[in-house]
Protein backbone atom coordinates (compact mmCIF):
# COMPACT_ATOMS: atom_id res chain seq x y z
CA UNK A 1 0.00 0.00 0.00
CA UNK A 2 1.28 3.75 -1.08
CA UNK A 3 2.10 5.75 1.91
CA UNK A 4 0.85 9.47 2.10
CA UNK A 5 2.36 12.11 4.88
CA UNK A 6 0.73 15.19 5.27
CA UNK A 7 2.36 17.97 7.09
CA UNK A 8 -0.47 19.08 8.28
CA UNK A 9 -4.40 18.29 7.69
CA UNK A 10 -6.27 19.32 4.22
CA UNK A 11 -9.61 19.03 3.50
CA UNK A 12 -11.62 16.21 4.22
CA UNK A 13 -12.80 15.52 0.74
CA UNK A 14 -9.41 15.16 -0.70
CA UNK A 15 -8.11 12.72 2.36
CA UNK A 16 -11.17 10.51 1.14
CA UNK A 17 -10.18 10.70 -1.97
CA UNK A 18 -7.05 9.68 -1.51
CA UNK A 19 -8.06 7.05 0.91
CA UNK A 20 -10.85 5.54 -1.85
CA UNK A 21 -7.60 5.37 -3.95
CA UNK A 22 -6.30 2.68 -1.62
CA UNK A 23 -3.00 4.96 -0.30
CA UNK A 24 -2.31 4.87 3.66
CA UNK A 25 -2.47 8.60 4.89
CA UNK A 26 -0.31 9.96 7.59
CA UNK A 27 -0.44 13.41 9.04
CA UNK A 28 2.94 14.37 10.85
CA UNK A 29 2.20 16.07 14.31
CA UNK A 30 3.74 19.39 13.73
CA UNK A 31 4.48 20.69 10.02
CA UNK A 32 7.97 21.77 10.84
CA UNK A 33 10.62 19.93 8.51
CA UNK A 34 12.33 18.47 11.29
CA UNK A 35 9.31 16.74 12.40
CA UNK A 36 8.50 16.31 9.03
CA UNK A 37 11.78 14.38 8.25
CA UNK A 38 11.12 11.75 11.08
CA UNK A 39 8.05 10.28 9.19
CA UNK A 40 9.49 10.58 5.50
CA UNK A 41 11.37 7.20 5.42
CA UNK A 42 9.20 5.13 3.62
CA UNK A 43 6.45 7.87 2.54
CA UNK A 44 5.80 7.56 -1.35
CA UNK A 45 4.40 11.46 -1.61
CA UNK A 46 4.23 13.87 0.37
CA UNK A 47 1.44 16.75 0.60
CA UNK A 48 2.38 20.41 1.98
CA UNK A 49 1.15 23.55 2.62
CA UNK A 50 2.64 26.79 3.97
CA UNK A 51 3.72 26.05 7.23
CA UNK A 52 6.32 23.34 6.12
CA UNK A 53 9.54 24.26 4.27
CA UNK A 54 10.51 20.94 3.09
CA UNK A 55 14.47 20.69 2.82
CA UNK A 56 16.97 19.16 0.76
CA UNK A 57 17.55 16.82 4.61
CA UNK A 58 13.99 15.92 4.30
CA UNK A 59 13.50 15.00 0.59
CA UNK A 60 16.73 13.22 0.36
CA UNK A 61 15.60 11.31 3.70
CA UNK A 62 12.43 10.17 1.77
CA UNK A 63 14.23 6.88 0.00
CA UNK A 64 10.90 5.92 -1.76
CA UNK A 65 9.46 9.29 -2.30
CA UNK A 66 7.78 10.04 -5.72
CA UNK A 67 6.04 12.60 -5.60
CA UNK A 68 5.65 16.18 -4.06
CA UNK A 69 2.50 17.79 -3.39
CA UNK A 70 1.78 21.61 -2.33
CA UNK A 71 -1.56 23.02 -1.87
CA UNK A 72 -1.20 26.16 -3.53
CA UNK A 73 0.88 27.58 -6.38
CA UNK A 74 3.74 28.89 -4.72
CA UNK A 75 6.15 26.66 -4.60
CA UNK A 76 8.99 28.38 -2.31
CA UNK A 77 9.07 26.22 0.52
CA UNK A 78 10.19 23.85 -1.06
CA UNK A 79 13.55 22.80 -1.99
CA UNK A 80 12.77 22.65 -5.86
CA UNK A 81 16.70 22.16 -6.71
CA UNK A 82 16.48 18.43 -4.32
CA UNK A 83 13.43 17.52 -5.80
CA UNK A 84 14.55 18.16 -9.25
CA UNK A 85 18.39 16.17 -8.96
CA UNK A 86 15.98 13.11 -6.91
CA UNK A 87 13.37 13.20 -10.57
CA UNK A 88 10.51 13.73 -8.14
CA UNK A 89 7.85 15.97 -9.53
CA UNK A 90 6.70 18.43 -7.50
CA UNK A 91 3.10 19.11 -8.07
CA UNK A 92 1.34 22.60 -7.34
CA UNK A 93 -2.25 23.82 -7.40
CA UNK A 94 -1.89 27.24 -9.70
CA UNK A 95 -5.69 27.20 -10.73
CA UNK A 96 -7.62 26.96 -7.47
CA UNK A 97 -6.70 30.24 -5.79
CA UNK A 98 -7.15 32.48 -8.34
CA UNK A 99 -10.49 33.60 -7.55
CA UNK A 100 -9.92 33.95 -3.81
CA UNK A 101 -6.72 35.99 -3.60
CA UNK A 102 -7.96 37.90 -6.57
CA UNK A 103 -10.74 38.91 -4.14
CA UNK A 104 -8.90 39.06 -1.08
CA UNK A 105 -6.67 41.95 -3.29
CA UNK A 106 -9.50 43.57 -4.42
CA UNK A 107 -10.95 43.61 -0.82
CA UNK A 108 -7.50 44.98 0.28
CA UNK A 109 -8.06 47.97 -2.77
CA UNK A 110 -11.68 48.89 -1.74
CA UNK A 111 -10.36 48.52 2.21
CA UNK A 112 -7.55 51.34 2.04
CA UNK A 113 -9.44 53.86 -0.20
CA UNK A 114 -12.40 53.97 1.73
CA UNK A 115 -9.99 53.81 4.66
CA UNK A 116 -12.08 51.74 6.41
CA UNK A 117 -9.17 50.54 8.81
CA UNK A 118 -8.98 54.57 10.12
CA UNK A 119 -12.94 55.11 10.37
CA UNK A 120 -13.72 51.94 12.36
CA UNK A 121 -11.46 52.52 14.84
CA UNK A 122 -12.73 56.22 15.06
CA UNK A 123 -16.10 55.05 15.68
CA UNK A 124 -15.34 52.79 18.28
CA UNK A 125 -13.21 55.54 20.02
CA UNK A 126 -16.30 57.82 19.77
CA UNK A 127 -14.60 60.28 16.95
CA UNK A 128 -17.89 60.07 14.60
CA UNK A 129 -16.62 63.73 13.51
CA UNK A 130 -13.98 61.79 11.29
CA UNK A 131 -16.45 61.75 8.71
CA UNK A 132 -15.74 65.48 8.52
CA UNK A 133 -12.60 65.50 8.05
CA UNK A 134 -10.38 62.29 6.87
CA UNK A 135 -12.10 61.48 3.53
CA UNK A 136 -11.92 58.36 1.24
CA UNK A 137 -11.76 58.30 -2.39
CA UNK A 138 -13.70 56.97 -5.44
CA UNK A 139 -12.01 54.42 -7.88
CA UNK A 140 -13.21 55.31 -11.10
CA UNK A 141 -10.33 56.63 -12.77
CA UNK A 142 -7.53 55.72 -10.53
CA UNK A 143 -4.50 54.15 -11.46
CA UNK A 144 -3.67 50.26 -10.46
CA UNK A 145 -0.61 49.05 -11.09
CA UNK A 146 0.50 45.06 -10.40
CA UNK A 147 3.50 43.93 -10.57
CA UNK A 148 3.18 40.19 -12.05
CA UNK A 149 0.59 39.85 -14.66
CA UNK A 150 -0.42 35.94 -14.35
CA UNK A 151 -3.90 34.49 -13.84
CA UNK A 152 -4.45 36.19 -10.63
CA UNK A 153 -3.18 39.60 -11.82
CA UNK A 154 -5.52 39.66 -14.74
CA UNK A 155 -8.32 38.67 -12.71
CA UNK A 156 -7.64 41.67 -10.30
CA UNK A 157 -7.24 43.66 -13.42
CA UNK A 158 -10.45 42.51 -14.86
CA UNK A 159 -12.72 42.88 -11.86
CA UNK A 160 -11.11 46.45 -10.94
CA UNK A 161 -11.12 48.19 -14.84
CA UNK A 162 -14.81 46.77 -15.50
CA UNK A 163 -16.18 47.08 -11.92
CA UNK A 164 -14.73 50.33 -10.70
CA UNK A 165 -13.49 51.91 -13.94
CA UNK A 166 -9.58 52.29 -13.07
CA UNK A 167 -7.01 52.28 -15.52
CA UNK A 168 -4.60 49.36 -15.40
CA UNK A 169 -1.04 49.24 -15.74
CA UNK A 170 0.96 46.28 -15.06
CA UNK A 171 4.92 44.95 -15.45
CA UNK A 172 6.50 41.62 -16.15
CA UNK A 173 9.49 40.30 -16.88
CA UNK A 174 7.83 37.21 -18.30
CA UNK A 175 5.57 37.43 -20.75
CA UNK A 176 5.61 37.45 -24.07
CA UNK A 177 6.48 40.84 -26.22
CA UNK A 178 2.60 40.31 -28.07
CA UNK A 179 1.03 40.42 -24.66
CA UNK A 180 -0.21 44.30 -25.46
CA UNK A 181 -2.45 43.07 -28.52
CA UNK A 182 -4.37 40.78 -26.09
CA UNK A 183 -5.06 43.05 -23.21
CA UNK A 184 -6.59 46.87 -23.07
CA UNK A 185 -4.13 47.19 -20.73
CA UNK A 186 -1.09 49.50 -20.20
CA UNK A 187 2.31 47.31 -20.17
CA UNK A 188 5.43 49.69 -18.91
CA UNK A 189 9.26 48.68 -19.49
CA UNK A 190 10.75 48.86 -15.89
CA UNK A 191 9.30 48.73 -12.10
CA UNK A 192 9.95 52.02 -11.48
CA UNK A 193 7.23 53.06 -14.53
CA UNK A 194 5.34 50.92 -12.60
CA UNK A 195 5.70 52.34 -9.58
CA UNK A 196 5.39 56.39 -10.69
CA UNK A 197 1.89 57.67 -10.68
CA UNK A 198 0.11 54.43 -9.78
CA UNK A 199 -2.68 54.93 -6.85
CA UNK A 200 -2.76 51.78 -6.32
CA UNK A 201 0.26 48.80 -6.64
CA UNK A 202 -0.51 45.06 -5.90
CA UNK A 203 2.07 41.97 -6.43
CA UNK A 204 1.31 38.99 -7.96
CA UNK A 205 4.76 37.87 -9.06
CA UNK A 206 5.97 34.52 -7.16
CA UNK A 207 9.16 34.62 -4.57
CA UNK A 208 12.19 33.98 -6.15
CA UNK A 209 16.19 34.78 -4.61
CA UNK A 210 15.92 37.26 -7.62
CA UNK A 211 13.09 38.98 -6.43
CA UNK A 212 13.92 39.14 -2.45
CA UNK A 213 13.67 42.51 -1.51
CA UNK A 214 12.89 43.94 -5.19
CA UNK A 215 10.56 46.12 -3.40
CA UNK A 216 12.53 48.52 -1.44
CA UNK A 217 12.99 52.45 -0.74
CA UNK A 218 13.89 53.43 -4.22
CA UNK A 219 10.76 51.63 -5.64
CA UNK A 220 8.23 53.32 -2.54
CA UNK A 221 9.93 56.76 -3.16
CA UNK A 222 8.41 56.65 -6.50
CA UNK A 223 4.96 56.26 -5.09
CA UNK A 224 2.62 59.43 -4.57
CA UNK A 225 1.81 60.63 -1.02
CA UNK A 226 -1.50 59.25 -1.55
CA UNK A 227 -0.74 55.95 -2.75
CA UNK A 228 -1.14 52.51 -1.22
CA UNK A 229 0.77 49.14 -1.63
CA UNK A 230 -1.10 45.51 -1.60
CA UNK A 231 0.37 42.43 -1.67
CA UNK A 232 -1.47 39.23 -1.46
CA UNK A 233 1.75 37.13 -3.33
CA UNK A 234 4.71 36.55 -0.87
CA UNK A 235 6.64 37.88 1.83
CA UNK A 236 10.04 38.82 1.15
CA UNK A 237 9.31 40.45 -2.01
CA UNK A 238 8.86 43.67 -0.28
CA UNK A 239 11.35 45.05 2.44
CA UNK A 240 9.51 45.62 5.20
CA UNK A 241 11.76 47.65 7.15
CA UNK A 242 11.44 50.04 4.11
CA UNK A 243 8.11 49.76 4.24
CA UNK A 244 7.63 50.31 7.76
CA UNK A 245 10.11 53.78 7.44
CA UNK A 246 7.24 55.11 4.04
CA UNK A 247 4.42 54.13 5.74
CA UNK A 248 5.72 56.21 9.13
CA UNK A 249 7.17 59.49 7.18
CA UNK A 250 3.93 59.64 4.90
CA UNK A 251 5.85 58.44 1.49
CA UNK A 252 2.89 56.43 1.00
CA UNK A 253 -0.57 56.61 2.37
CA UNK A 254 -0.90 53.07 3.61
CA UNK A 255 -0.43 49.20 2.62
CA UNK A 256 -2.19 46.22 3.24
CA UNK A 257 -0.30 42.42 3.92
CA UNK A 258 -1.59 39.46 3.45
CA UNK A 259 1.86 37.66 3.88
CA UNK A 260 5.42 38.72 5.43
CA UNK A 261 9.28 37.86 5.21
CA UNK A 262 8.13 35.72 8.96
CA UNK A 263 5.45 33.58 9.02
CA UNK A 264 3.92 34.09 11.78
CA UNK A 265 5.55 37.21 12.36
CA UNK A 266 7.28 38.13 15.26
CA UNK A 267 5.13 40.34 18.23
CA UNK A 268 7.72 42.85 18.05
CA UNK A 269 7.55 43.58 13.99
CA UNK A 270 7.77 47.14 13.33
CA UNK A 271 4.50 46.58 10.84
CA UNK A 272 1.90 46.04 13.97
CA UNK A 273 3.16 49.92 15.06
CA UNK A 274 2.05 51.36 11.98
CA UNK A 275 -1.91 52.84 12.46
CA UNK A 276 -1.97 53.06 8.12
CA UNK A 277 -1.68 49.29 7.30
CA UNK A 278 -3.96 46.48 7.23
CA UNK A 279 -2.51 42.81 8.06
CA UNK A 280 -4.22 39.48 7.62
CA UNK A 281 -2.65 36.06 8.41
CA UNK A 282 -2.05 34.44 4.82
CA UNK A 283 -4.85 33.62 4.42
CA UNK A 284 -6.26 35.20 0.83
CA UNK A 285 -6.17 31.96 -0.63
CA UNK A 286 -8.06 30.24 2.44
CA UNK A 287 -11.58 30.82 1.77
CA UNK A 288 -13.90 27.54 2.08
CA UNK A 289 -14.37 26.81 -1.44
CA UNK A 290 -10.25 27.41 -2.73
CA UNK A 291 -8.81 25.36 0.40
CA UNK A 292 -11.42 22.37 -0.57
CA UNK A 293 -9.80 22.72 -4.49
CA UNK A 294 -6.25 23.52 -3.49
CA UNK A 295 -6.91 20.11 -1.27
CA UNK A 296 -8.19 18.32 -4.18
CA UNK A 297 -5.85 19.34 -6.43
CA UNK A 298 -2.97 18.23 -4.73
CA UNK A 299 -4.44 14.92 -4.03
CA UNK A 300 -5.00 14.45 -7.81
CA UNK A 301 -1.29 15.24 -8.47
CA UNK A 302 -0.08 12.78 -5.98
CA UNK A 303 -3.20 10.25 -7.09
CA UNK A 304 -1.53 10.46 -11.01
CA UNK A 305 2.24 10.22 -9.96
CA UNK A 306 1.46 7.16 -7.77
CA UNK A 307 -0.78 5.51 -10.18
CA UNK A 308 1.53 6.01 -13.33
CA UNK A 309 -0.10 8.97 -15.17
CA UNK A 310 1.39 12.51 -15.55
CA UNK A 311 -0.12 15.05 -13.47
CA UNK A 312 -2.04 18.15 -15.07
CA UNK A 313 0.46 20.63 -12.71
CA UNK A 314 4.07 19.78 -12.33
CA UNK A 315 6.38 22.96 -11.00
CA UNK A 316 9.62 21.12 -11.84
CA UNK A 317 7.88 19.44 -15.57
CA UNK A 318 10.56 20.81 -17.87
CA UNK A 319 13.36 19.88 -15.13
CA UNK A 320 13.25 15.94 -14.95
CA UNK A 321 11.82 12.83 -16.50
CA UNK A 322 7.94 12.05 -16.03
Amino acid sequence: MKKVLLSQEIHKDAITFLREKGFELFTAPSPEDEVVRKYVADTDAIIVRTATKLSRDTIFAAKQLKVIARTGAGVDNVDIAAATEKNIPVCNTPEANIDSVAEHAVAFILALSKYLFKMDAAVRSNNFAIRNSYLPMDLEGKILGLLGFGKIGRKVAGICSSSFGMKIKFFDLYLGNDIKENFPFERVDTIYELFTGSDFVSIHIPFTKEDYHIIGIECLKKMKAGAFLVNTSRGGIIDEAALVKSLNSGTIAGAALDVFEDEPPKPDNPLFKAENIILTPHSAALTKESSRRMAIHAAQGVADVLEGKTPKWVFNRDKINI
